[in-house]
């Protein structure tokens, strides 16, 4: 292909970039910010992504997926950032487990099928901590397990707390148990009357 053919191959890939109704985090190189799409951004690491996976691409060659991810059926990949706030773990079903003691701490990229419905569910793993709630805009309320439809780069944060009943408990001042020979505190011990001191 000569020199004119490339760019006109170069030009409709750009043209047809501009009206891609979602041009799919760490798919473009870039070195600045004009290089991207709406809604992406240049991360550090030379690709355009949403602003909350920008610079993190990285994390897509760690869970083994290329940065042109697309499904087995040609399907297009989107990221799935999870969060995890104290400690718990959320289990994304086909993918794997995002956990506060595994060595992301928390906060993982998993890449899933665009517009494929997805689920996940959030887990204590200490126990004395509770699942409160989802505190993101995909997943949010008391329920431990979510699904969703992930229409573009998805974020989903789980909330883990102490358990606020076991800590009351541990916290509860124990009394001891009394045995029947020792009288209450308020009752007062009293001695036989001797008869002599009786008027």
């Amino acid at each position: 292909m000569g020199l004119l053919g490339r760019s006109l191959a170069a030009g409709l890939v750009a043209l047809a970039g501009c009206y891609s109704p979602a041009v799919l985090d760490c798919t473009v190189s870039c070195g600045s910010p004009h290089d991207c799409v709406s809604g992406q951004i240049c991360g550090a690491d030379g690709l355009c992504a949403a602003p909350e996976v920008a610079g993190r691409c990285g994390g897509l060659r760690d869970a083994g997926l290329p940065h042109d991810a697309a499904g087995s059926d040609g399907s297009a990949i989107v990221i799935l950032h999870v969060q995890v706030t104290g400690k718990g773990s959320v289990f994304v079903e086909g993918r794997g487990t995002c956990s506060s003691i595994d060595s992301q701490r928390g906060d993982c990229i998993f890449g899933i099928p665009l517009a494929v419905a997805q689920a996940v569910q959030a887990l204590a793993i200490e126990p004395d901590q509770a699942f409160t709630s989802w505190t993101s805009v995909t997943c949010n309320g008391p329920d431990a397990r979510c699904t969703f439809i992930p229409v573009a780069a998805t974020v989903i944060t789980a909330k883990f707390e102490h358990n606020k009943a076991d800590s009351e408990a541990a916290d509860r001042p124990q009394t001891p148990a009394r045995s029947a020979h020792v009288p209450p505190r308020h009752v007062r011990a009293t001695t036989p009357v001797d008869a002599r001191n009786q008027p």
